[in-house]
């Protein structure tokens, strides 16, 4: 499923009648300068009302509020793309902003956060994260640090995994284990004192990382959203629209914009298992979609939309 083209509209010769010529749906548009420079981008449930407003010519404001920027003496076109899902409309509106506001530049998408789990470590322990280091053993998205802190914390309720940061050998006369707090109260396998083997702590720690990458299999107490899977695996966006639901795979963060489909609303589950993940080139670098989708999952739209798919 492509996405949808934009279809440019010149303001001259006449303006009344180049706004009538866009359409009243949802969308995302964007006003035109000279020479095609990009004045404003948004996203608009109606993309006619939308223009209308940037343009000068819709309603007035209310008395002591400031009327909305008339871009009219600049603009010489209005670029728009309808689109048929909320979802699709901010894929399409991401893809278009990308073009012309570098990501760290956005002040309106702050980049999530993800737990890293290694159990190759000695004595590995869960610790939060920014990905720009790699994909490699990171679970995720989170909103931000602070979302990432809360669900390590309740996994530490859950799993007796280290939260400490000591650099130690194993003895079970080791002070600086016999004077923990988690170690005393055993919400810690405490291995710095032996209480279990080095083999056997990493065995519990790989369960831990199997189970974060279990997204699909996750209970409904879990302290985790249902989306955090393995930030380099794979995952697939549903959305529902007038022609039936919307299937969007994302690889390692990135949404695989030509391998999109379209399945009818009573079958989309077979379209599910079919969906190809080796379409799109290999990502730039390892942020990808990330900041805008972790956005989206934790919006009211976008919760309960995402499916996570094992490795293959």
């Amino acid at each position: 499923m492509a996405l949808p083209d934009f279809v440019t509209v010149p303001l001259e010769p006449g303006l009344t009648e180049a706004l009538a010529g866009v359409p009243a749906a949802a969308g995302v548009g964007q006003v035109l300068g000279p020479e095609g420079r990009n004045l404003v981008i948004g996203r608009a449930a109606n993309l006619r009302r939308w223009a209308v407003s940037r343009l000068g010519r819709g309603k007035p404001a209310p008395r002591g509020q400031r009327p909305p920027l008339d871009l009219s003496p600049v603009a010489t076109a209005v670029a728009h793309a309808a689109t048929t899902s909320p979802f699709q409309q901010r894929l399409v509106y991401e893809r278009l902003m990308a073009r012309h506001v570098p990501p760290s530049d956005r002040r309106d998408l702050r980049p999530p956060a993800f737990l890293h789990l290694d159990p190759t470590e000695r004595f590995p322990r869960l610790v939060v994260r920014r990905i720009e280091q790699g994909t490699e053993g990171l679970f995720g998205p989170f909103r931000d640090r602070r979302a990432a802190e809360k669900a390590r914390d309740a996994l530490h309720h859950t799993h007796p995994l280290r939260p400490c940061d000591y650099t130690f050998e194993p003895d079970p006369a080791l002070p600086l284990g016999l004077g923990c707090l988690y170690a005393q109260v055993r919400s810690c396998a405490a291995p710095c004192l032996a209480r279990v083997t080095e083999q056997d702590y990493r065995a519990l720690a790989a369960r831990v990382a199997e189970a974060l990458a279990r997204g699909d299999q996750r209970a409904g107490d879990s302290p985790l959203p249902p989306w955090v899977a393995a930030a380099g695996g794979r995952g697939v966006v549903v959305a529902r629209s007038a022609s039936g639901v919307e299937l969007y795979p994302v690889r390692a963060g990135r949404v695989l914009d030509r391998a999109s489909v379209v399945a009818p609303a009573d079958g989309w589950q077979a379209a599910l298992e079919s969906l190809a993940w080796d379409e799109d080139p290999p990502l730039a670098d390892t942020v990808g979609d990330w900041p805008w989708l972790s956005a989206w999952l934790h919006s009211p739209a976008g919760r309960g939309s995402w499916i996570a798919r094992p490795a293959p």
